[in-house]
């Protein structure tokens, strides 16, 4: 049985067609699909080079799919959900079941195979989602980074730029961070970031990047830096304590927190943190690192909605193909 895993964010996409054993056939990777940062013609245009993609590599596998599961950033409201099955039904296999839903399934199943739990997303937006042993779902935050994208890779680089104007203006303590940056953008003067930033055609994907450098900072021991870092921990912490309590508020084991997402490539710095947090209030979660990237999460959910269940070698085999 063919399968089609999507994981759709911010910044990249990265489409899988593989069997319940985890036998990859072919994949792909393209830019943006979320809704909330790009328009719908990029959008469009981005899914059809994934899918001419896929079909190059294996046309048997793509012309016999028996589900697709699309997990993509930004398609919680109805409208934005029918926009994207508009998008795919004429890409896909006319047989080929789609369904669509938000990315945070993937990266929850990239943890827990299809077991109830949490999963943390801080890459480029950010989200708290989980399910729990009753099949309810719900989710904290990932509202957009106009509104909320707290614990995210753009919420840190937009502090450190509010940090750096801070120390500009002489209302707040010197920081690498300003040296760092103004190195970055290869310009002289830190107010030159203002036409860099907001003659940017999405001044989202110019921000977020500049995460790293709090990290970098921080392991050069400046003070706002690490203070930045504190912060976004708190914010992650209490998303994952908001949610614990809607979804497991009697729940007596312990329940695993999938960790996924750039930010925490430096889980040194974050997850002190966020787990020394969690244990001050006692909240019986255990921080888990995924053993599969969130596409793999994807192509598990297809497979549980064509019946079927991932084979036990089946984290093995896939993860020999894609790339982490």
């Amino acid at each position: 049985m063919y399968v089609m895993g999507i994981d759709g964010g911010g910044t990249k996409t990265k489409g899988v067609i593989a069997d319940e054993f985890g036998n990859v056939f072919a994949e792909a990777l393209v830019g943006a699909t979320n809704q909330n940062g790009a328009d719908h013609q990029s959008i469009e245009k981005e899914l059809e080079t994934l899918f001419s993609s896929l079909k190059s590599q294996h046309k048997e596998a793509f012309e016999n799919l028996h589900t697709i599961f699309a997990g993509i950033a930004g398609v919680d409201r109805p409208e934005a959900k029918k926009i994207m099955e508009g998008i795919l039904v004429k890409l896909v296999p006319s047989q080929a079941r789609v369904i669509i839903d938000n990315d945070g399934v993937n990266a929850l199943y990239s943890g827990t195979l299809g077991a109830p739990g949490i999963v943390q997303i801080c890459g480029t937006g950010s989200i708290t989602f989980g399910v729990n042993d009753k099949g309810e779902r719900k989710r904290v935050g990932g509202w957009g980074y106009l509104i909320d994208d707290e614990g995210s890779s753009y919420e840190l680089g937009r502090e450190a730029l509010h940090s750096i104007f801070k120390s500009y203006d002489n209302r707040g303590p010197k920081t690498v961070l300003t040296e760092m940056i103004v190195q970055h953008f290869h310009i002289t003067d830190p107010s030159d970031l203002i036409s860099v930033v907001y003659g940017a055609k999405h001044p989202r994907e110019i921000i977020a990047p500049l995460s790293k450098y709090v990290t970098e900072a921080a392991d050069q021991n400046d003070e706002v830096a690490k203070e930045l870092i504190r912060e976004s921990g708190a914010k992650i912490a209490s998303s994952i304590h908001h949610l614990y309590n809607q979804l497991f508020p009697s729940n007596e084991r312990e329940v695993p927190v999938v960790l996924v997402g750039g930010l925490f490539t430096r889980s040194d710095l974050f997850v002190p943190i966020i787990e020394g947090l969690l244990k001050h209030i006692q909240l019986p979660v255990t921080l888990v690192k995924p053993p599969t990237e969130p596409v793999g999460g994807a192509v598990a959910a297809a497979i549980y909605l064509a019946g079927g269940k991932p084979d036990t070698r089946f984290v093995e085999k896939i993860n020999e193909t894609i790339v982490q």
